[in-house]
């Protein structure tokens, strides 16, 4: 996120919506791929995962192993 957004809860008011909109349609897990915030992730509930814990498996084919971003997922409340 860019310097000037930081600190004004931004960023976990996007996770929010994005939690909400998932759990509206069914969704009931998250994933992320990160190559430096994963310690942010982390303090949301995020749980560090293994790239083979991607579904589907068409989108755990899109992972570019170059980048090596880390990948997070976080189970949503039923």
């Amino acid at each position: 996120m860019h310097p000037d957004y930081r600190g004004d809860g931004r960023g976990d008011n996007l996770l929010a919506a994005i939690e909400r909109r998932a759990q509206d349609n069914g969704i009931k897990r998250l994933f992320v791929l990160t190559t430096h915030t994963a310690h942010w992730f982390r303090e949301r509930g995020f749980a560090p995962a293994a790239v083979d814990d991607l579904y589907p498996v068409k989108r755990r084919s899109l992972y570019n192993y170059q980048r090596k971003s880390k990948v997070f997922i976080k189970a949503l409340a039923d």
